[in-house]
């Protein structure tokens, strides 16, 4: 089979694909020991062509966004954990560190889909050695390489892709040039994403829910001999109308990421695998009130500025002793926040105050297999922190237990548990937030410099089953089941405490004594070649042990079911998927106004690919077929209704 996109030359079965997040050496998903999965460039251009990284992200177990319509980010939620970097989210290894506060998720990230490579995620802390804070787990993106674009035998290509949405006039203009010299490859890609205002399954016009967004990056490689040196950038600049209520603002993101990594691996050097990386990631977010209110003439503008700077450094260290094996991988990684936020008229600077945070550790962790049947997984890892902002000066630390045990009785069955800690150091925000919510309901936020840090205590078991050749000689079926019971000690979250008069209560990041969350994820995929289908499924419920009520974070039940065929040697595949999500109102009755319960609704999706000859393509997807009028869990709007997109992929190359 012949294919425009490289990647989808060869189909891949899901969980097969690889991934590092959960202990920095790669491996497929269903091979770890733990609640993995990965998206792989395959599916992303075959069955998604996501106009947005939730898309992609809202279809796996266990994984959950929230977004604004009227801001193109989006913020990731792990198991019911989500705002101030309990879920670590990586791109390209950087950080993804920028929140400011409101009615929205405190904690976001700016990226375009077409970057993107695969998607790789580990859920809970058991990714104990990859990060400050993760107690939520961890998602990383990796983008295209050179690989991707250029076919075997050509030293340059360049590679098209437009695309058109029908709901809210949505347009896309991608490019994609690679160049490879001898040991040396360079990509680039140039985005340009325009859309109006969507209209949600009611019809009704959702207000600024429009976009003008460009981005860009450079990812450049050299590698000989087993050294490789890897250095990126990527520019990301939108633009929008911020709105809250009455209050609306011309809003301007630009997001610049650099990181620079070198690594050292080769068969004959078994005890070092060597990787360092660092990164510099820049989010600046500039604002200016359209309207005059009573507070805030027209005209007044604030900014919020998070530049996170950080490394991230390990080996691995391989041994063989008879039927026993042992992969010893050692490391360390910080990070420092620069948080600066400006607005002289307003009070975005009291909700988002100015601050630095610096997070630092070192991690240790020894990988024994015994006899190809038996895995038995130990680490430790030493987190510090210290946050500085106006008069408040926190600093602490602790070190965090893994350990894992997986046990293979029978060919393609694997059973295992783990049990694993993790710790999160409070954000500036938490730490120093001051001031008044703004009118018709004033009342007073105050700071709280004596946080503590938030302890998580998980333990989890699961299943991973993996059989080839089932019916006939090329199928495939991969299935992974986890349940688990993450028990977080001194939980942050905002508290209502009585006020002074004339108002009637005040907010303040307060700990709570204990916070669990507990559920169960499925996740199994079925391929025959011609055919396939597959489910993900995920029951999740948190609980606040102070007050016995729930966890307004905790996501709504979810099922997901995708099936869809290849045909014509594989030129075409097409499907269809569906979502089932049930209601939520499981929150506390003080986050009801703001959050809103959610009523259940069924979203179907269908998708096509087909290569029209070996250098072009074309994709259909209709979102949300049925036309449902929903709106998605803790997202501000209702969420936008049937879309059909068409899309056309050409390419050329030299040899």
């Amino acid at each position: 089979m012949s294919s425009v996109i490289a990647a989808a030359q060869d189909s891949e079965i899901q969980l097969d694909g690889i991934i590092v997040t959960v202990s920095k050496v790669g491996e497929s998903a269903i091979d770890a020991l733990a609640g993995s999965s990965v998206v792989s460039k395959q599916q992303l251009d075959t069955e998604f062509q996501a106009d947005s990284v939730s898309a992609i992200l809202d279809t796996i177990p266990g994984v959950t966004t929230s977004e604004t319509a009227s801001d193109t980010a989006q913020s990731v939620n792990l198991r019911g954990l989500q705002d101030f970097g309990r879920v670590n989210v990586l791109v390209e290894g950087a950080r993804q560190n920028f929140q400011r506060s409101g009615h929205n998720a405190n904690g976001a990230f700016y990226l375009d889909p077409e970057m993107i490579k695969s998607v790789d995620v580990t859920r809970g802390p058991s990714s104990t050695i990859y990060g400050s804070g993760a107690i939520g787990g961890v998602v990383a993106f990796e983008l295209i390489d050179a690989e991707d674009i250029l076919r075997p035998g050509e030293y340059a290509a360049i590679q098209s892709r437009t695309r058109y949405g029908t709901n809210g006039d949505g347009k896309l203009a991608s490019g994609t040039g690679a160049v490879r010299v001898g040991n040396f490859d360079i990509v680039g890609q140039v985005n340009g994403r325009w859309a109006n205002d969507y209209e949600d399954g009611d019809g009704n016009r959702v207000s600024n829910s429009g976009e003008e967004t460009d981005s860009r990056f450079v990812k450049a490689r050299w590698r000989k001999d087993g050294h490789g040196v890897t250095g990126t950038i990527i520019d990301y600049q939108s633009q929008f109308v911020d709105e809250l209520g009455a209050a609306q603002r011309d809003t301007e993101v630009e997001n610049q990421q650099y990181t620079l990594g070198y690594t050292f691996s080769r068969p004959d050097t078994p005890l070092i695998d060597f990787s360092a990386k660092i990164y510099r990631n820049d989010t600046k977010l500039d604002q200016t009130r359209i309207a005059n209110s009573m507070f805030e003439p027209a005209g007044s503008q604030r900014s919020f500025d998070v530049r996170t700077d950080g490394f991230d450094i390990f080996n691995t260290s391989r041994f063989e002793f008879g039927s026993t094996k042992l992969a010893l991988t050692y490391g360390g990684d910080a990070f420092r926040d620069e948080v600066s936020t400006n607005d002289p008229v307003g009070n975005g600077d009291e909700f988002t105050p100015s601050g630095e945070r610096t997070a630092a550790g070192a991690f240790v962790q020894s990988h024994f297999t015994f006899f190809e049947i038996v895995d038995l997984i130990g680490a430790l890892r030493y987190d510090s922190y210290e946050i500085e902002g106006g008069d408040v000066h926190l600093e602490g630390d602790r070190v965090s237990p893994k350990v894992t045990l997986g046990v293979t009785p029978l060919k393609g069955v694997t059973l295992f548990t783990t049990y694993a800690e993790g710790y999160r150091a409070p954000a500036v925000t938490e730490t120093l937030l001051d001031g008044v919510h703004p009118p018709p309901a004033p009342f007073p936020l105050l700071p709280n410099p004596n946080l503590r840090p938030e302890v998580a205590h998980n333990l989890e078991g699961g299943v991973n089953l993996k059989y080839d050749s089932i019916f006939t000689g090329n199928d495939a079926f991969r299935a992974k089941a986890v349940v688990f019971r993450n028990k977080i000690d001194d939980f942050i979250d905002q508290v209502a405490l009585a006020g002074p008069p004339p108002m009637f209560f005040q907010l303040q990041y307060q700990n709570v004594a204990e916070a669990t969350l507990e559920g169960v994820e499925v996740e199994a995929t079925y391929d025959a070649r011609s055919w396939f289908a597959g489910v993900g499924a995920h029951r999740i419920r948190g609980t606040n042990e102070e007050t016995g009520e729930g966890l307004y974070s905790a996501p709504a039940d979810q099922v997901t079911i995708t099936a869809g065929f290849r045909a014509f040697d594989e030129k075409l595949v097409a499907g269809a998927r569906a979502r089932f999500v049930s209601a939520q109102d499981r929150i506390p009755v003080s986050t009801e106004t703001v959050f809103l319960a959610s009523e259940a609704y069924t979203l179907v999706d269908l998708f096509a690919y087909y290569d029209v000859t070996n250098d072009i393509a074309v994709t259909l997807n209709v979102d949300n077929v049925l036309d449902e009028d929903y709106r998605q869990y803790l997202d501000r709007s209702d969420s936008p209704g049937l879309n059909a997109r068409i899309g056309l992929t050409m390419r050329l190359g030299a040899n």
